[in-house]
């Protein structure tokens, strides 16, 4: 896989990726041919049986890989609509996983991705895949209850959708 970083300009507070929030698992991105994947290790405490990582934890760095593709590749930032995971085996707290997302459709306001997660061992762990839809950045930014610079600021910093149309 690719060793080019995406790098993360967001000062926002989400519990996957965030820089800023002190219990984020500080999920750092790469591209992959077709998407993007990260290396993480989940920590004990968020186990759900005792040593295994709890399934919502999976379903959620998935969701997080799948926005940055939305984000790396499309210049576009989504909401989920749907994720169907289905988990193949558990996962180790304190291992090292890898976990990526790839856009496998696309349409103007709407795309659906595949997301994995396997050990370092290469072992398939759980698989996702997600329907996404792209409103407005001013309708997420009222849902949110964010500022809509603070979201454009954020976006200027990848490439737009004119830009990823030759992708």
């Amino acid at each position: 896989m690719s060793e080019r970083e995406i790098p993360n300009y967001s000062t926002g507070y989400c519990f996957g990726c965030s820089t800023t929030n002190p219990h984020s698992l500080r999920l750092r991105f790469w591209y992959s041919e077709k998407g993007c994947f990260t290396r993480c290790t989940v920590p004990d405490y968020l186990c759900g049986l005792d040593g295994l990582v709890h399934g919502g934890i999976l379903a959620l760095i998935m969701d997080d890989v799948a926005q940055w593709t939305n984000i790396a590749r499309l210049g576009l930032l989504g909401v989920t609509r749907s994720m169907a995971v289905q988990y193949h085996r558990p996962m180790k707290t304190d291992t090292e996983m890898i976990v990526e997302s790839q856009i496998i459709s696309r349409e103007e306001k709407a795309a659906v991705q595949q997301s994995t997660v396997h050990s370092a061992d290469g072992t398939l762990v759980a698989e996702c895949r997600s329907e996404w839809i792209f409103p407005r950045l001013s309708t997420i930014a009222g849902i949110a209850g964010i500022d809509e610079a603070k979201l454009q600021e954020f976006m200027a910093h990848y490439p737009t959708k004119e830009q990823t149309a030759d992708r």
